[in-house]
């Protein structure tokens, strides 16, 4: 192992936080308390009664595959994808009503952890904020993740989260709201932004908090959206692509393109494994190809999402056993794919 210098990850550091942006997963709310796939698959399937459990069976059965709860195989994405097409292939609505309950397994996964362990997200928040040294600072957090940790620490360390969403209790979203920034009048003319750190959160994949109704989406604590509801969030699948292309995800994956390169032109990923093609394809690939921003990511061990990306000169990566510099590999590892370590990274 050896530490990483924090100018190698993000160049732009010496000069603040300027055109920062991060790219968080799964990895980073492990240490929180949530599982990763093949915990969050066997959680899933567990929560299947009798009857659903047959269904699911019988879906995989015919793709010639049978689930193991021992290592939790095949993993909750790809359940979710063969369910969905045989429930395609056979009009049989049971598989449209088996889809539908993995989807809320999903979600009382995630609100089954009650009390997550903050300490890392609330010490990333604290770290940027010394960075800002008084001054307006905004930067990009990007994630597929469900859970609010951030949310929970911006409020807890005085940190601006802009999610999209507007109001009080219950708020409704409005993608303008990432490209506002607070401030005063001085006088009658002179606008002066609040010396304050802002986070621009995207969340990709949607939040346990989100809910649709009549076509608009709004936002409450999670325990206080009644059952009725149809929660927002894209079913962890490998086929995501066609959910993406539909309201509020298309304009979320739109924030983030016009972002990188942009607003957003040095980006580090954390506990993401490059395993979501849409947002490969569609994002990060051609940002990096184009060298309109510099990547670096942190992961436990190369994957094969990361192929298209590893012989560019502006991807670096550092995982646990070798790495990557400018597009060349060596053979020196880092634990910083560790959220926990990464945080101590900027202090």
């Amino acid at each position: 192992m050896y530490k990483i210098d924090l100018a190698a990850i993000l160049p732009n550091i010496s000069n603040g936080l300027a055109n920062t942006g991060f790219l968080f997963g799964a990895g980073t709310s492990v240490e929180a308390g949530y599982p990763m796939m093949p915990g969050l698959t066997r959680e899933v399937v567990a929560g299947l009664d009798t009857a659903a459990r047959a269904d699911l069976e019988e879906a995989l059965a015919a793709f010639a595959l049978s689930y193991e709860a021992t290592s939790g195989e095949p993993n909750i994405e790809v359940i979710a994808d063969k369910v969905k097409e045989h429930g395609i292939n056979s009009g049989d609505a049971r598989f449209t009503a088996l889809e539908a309950r993995l989807r809320e397994l999903v979600t009382d996964v995630i609100l089954g952890i009650t009390s997550p362990k903050l300490d890392h997200h609330v010490r990333l928040l604290e770290l940027l904020k010394q960075r800002t040294y008084g001054r307006p600072s905004c930067i990009y957090f990007f994630t597929t993740n469900y859970d609010m940790l951030f949310e929970i620490a911006g409020a807890l360390t005085g940190v601006v989260v802009e999610t999209g969403f507007v109001g009080s209790v219950e708020r409704f979203f409005d993608p303008q709201r990432f490209n506002t920034v607070c401030g005063a009048l001085q006088g009658n003319s002179r606008f002066a932004e609040h010396p304050a750190l802002t986070v621009r959160l995207i969340k990709l994949h949607g939040s346990v908090s989100w809910f649709v109704r009549d076509g608009k989406i709004f936002e409450r604590h999670p325990a206080a959206i009644p059952a009725i509801e149809k929660r927002v969030m894209v079913l962890p699948r490998r086929g995501k692509v066609m959910d993406t292309l539909q309201y509020p995800y298309d304009t979320l994956f739109r924030e983030m393109s016009q972002s990188l390169g942009a607003s957003c032109k040095y980006l580090v990923s954390c506990g993401f494994s490059y395993g979501d093609d849409h947002i490969n394809a569609s994002l990060i690939q051609p940002a990096v190809a184009d060298a309109k921003i510099r990547l670096f990511a942190l992961c436990a061990s190369e994957t094969a999402g990361m192929a298209a990306l590893k012989t560019a000169r502006a991807f670096g990566a550092g995982f646990d056993a070798a790495g990557i510099s400018q597009g060349l590999p060596h053979a020196t590892g880092t634990d910083l794919w560790k959220f926990s370590k990464f945080v101590e990274l900027f202090a």
